[in-house]
């Protein structure tokens, strides 16, 4: 199994990252790396990293994959943990040509199998078989990003020799299983065929999720403890509904299996398996460069602390997990009645707050300090807090640990007005109705909203 890899030259990542991967330790969710990021941030180039270290032979990177800042050169690393890597680097600069080469013992390739994100193959295909290594080898490493994976049709004839074992897997995502098999037209070619009832369909008429779903499931029916299965974008044309028991299943074979996602869907985000091993990275391009930036050990313990906290359980709900797939600008606010109230107070300012609400609050003014880690580990840059008028001590100290995050107490001490009925009365930023801000405050709070969007919006 592997323990990280390094990228330099490669697409955008024009400086050295790294990448480390989560090692399973037969805990459910150990073995499980995730991967976000927005669109053109480096997560596909991960994964095409991957594809090409898993070549038998050293591949040609064509002159638009290689980044002229690096020095028109491609360095990869793949490190196992047992401390043996394998490097694949250009032999000269401004070449395609690259070679491989080895530190410490030959690094163990075998069980490593990657699903590139254009997951689509030609209806009409020949008849042959493939084990899971010789399909790697056959799909190889092409010059194109966007070519298709014609050769699995071969894994689907082998699908078909093991067809108990590929349902028994297909089943925890799709139940019923459909009743699939391989015809043949009388031309020769053969087909994947769908029965529904009386009438079937041929792979032509195949939906783009079952298609994408066949070739997820067969990279993990027939895998084997230790193996390593990396997949781009698995929720390709996938309800939510199957996405979510999709992750359920990854989760499970994680224990024993590296599974790496490269993911846009906040339900492959799997939050709990952070106390058993879990990694979360986020790709982030800067300055026309990539980089990765990767949750540490403290922040994934404060993670599963916070989701720990009954009292607030919405703290990490789907809702917030949607944060990691933001570009930038988060506003952090104590809790739920603080996210519905503040829009009023936009509304009442005619100022909108130009970031987007972390979820639904952070479950209180002691829980930011956790948030926000976790976002300053995510490389996330541009952040804002908003407290309480009574918790100036805790602005201190977010000030002081977050030196480039805006974090400012509001001039009252809550923003909603209380009534006595609550535990005390609370004169809040609002009205007693909570409609409309208090005279003696609108300015103050317009300045400061201001404040607030000059500091989002500053490169």
């Amino acid at each position: 199994m592997f323990s990280h890899l390094d990228i330099h030259g490669l697409r955008g990542f024009a400086t050295q990252q790294s990448l480390e991967f989560a090692v399973p330790n037969n805990e459910i969710g150990s073995g499980l790396t995730i991967i976000v990021g927005s669109n053109n941030s480096g997560k596909s180039t991960i994964t095409e990293s991957l594809r090409a270290l898993s070549q038998n032979r050293s591949p040609s990177f064509t002159q638009g994959r290689r980044n002229i800042r690096a020095g028109d050169r491609i360095h990869l690393r793949l490190v196992d943990t047992e401390g043996n890597s394998r490097v694949l680097e250009s032999i000269t600069a401004g070449s395609s040509e690259t070679e491989f080469t080895n530190e410490g013992n030959n690094i163990q390739m075998e069980g490593l199998v990657i699903l590139p994100s254009r997951r689509a193959f030609n209806p009409y295909f020949g008849r042959g078989q493939a084990q899971r290594r010789q399909y790697t080898d056959i799909i190889g490493f092409p010059a194109v990003r966007t070519s298709s994976v014609d050769q699995f049709s071969r894994r689907l004839f082998t699908a078909q020799q093991n067809k108990e074992e590929f349902n028994e897997v297909l089943e925890n995502v799709l139940d019923p299983v459909p009743d699939w098999t391989i015809d043949q037209l009388d031309t020769g070619q053969y087909f994947l065929k769908i029965a529904t009832g009386d009438t079937s369909h041929s792979s032509e008429g195949l939906g783009e999720g079952l298609v994408s779903l066949f070739f997820v499931i067969d990279s993990l029916y027939d895998s084997r403890p230790g193996d390593t299965i990396v997949i781009d974008e698995p929720e390709l044309s996938l309800h939510p509904s199957l996405q979510i028991k999709l992750a359920e299943l990854f989760t499970n074979y994680s224990s024993d299996r590296q599974i790496v996602l490269a993911t846009h869907s906040p339900y492959f985000v799997n939050l709990e398996s952070l106390q058993n091993g879990a990694k979360v990275a986020r790709t982030v391009q800067r300055n026309d460069e990539s980089h990765i930036f990767q949750l540490t050990t403290e922040s994934a313990r404060n993670i599963s602390g916070l989701l720990r906290n009954y009292n607030n359980p919405h703290i990490f709900g789907l809702k917030s997990q949607e944060v990691f797939f933001l570009d930038d600008k988060i506003i952090l606010v104590e809790g739920q009645e603080d996210v519905i109230y503040y829009q009023k107070v936009q509304q009442h300012l005619g100022e909108e707050l130009e970031g987007t609400f972390f979820g639904w609050g952070v479950g209180g003014a002691g829980n930011m300090q956790h948030i926000a880690n976790v976002l300053s580990d995510l490389g996330f840059q541009k952040v804002v807090g908003i407290l309480d008028g009574d918790k100036l001590n805790t602005l201190q100290r977010l000030e002081e640990q977050f030196e480039n995050y805006h974090f400012f107490a509001i001039p009252a001490d809550d923003v909603r007005t209380k009534e006595e009925r609550h535990l005390h009365a609370v004169r809040g930023l609002l009205d007693d109705n909570n409609q409309n801000i208090r005279d003696e405050f609108v300015e103050d709070l317009r300045t400061e909203f201001q404040r607030i969007n000059q500091y989002l919006n500053n490169e």
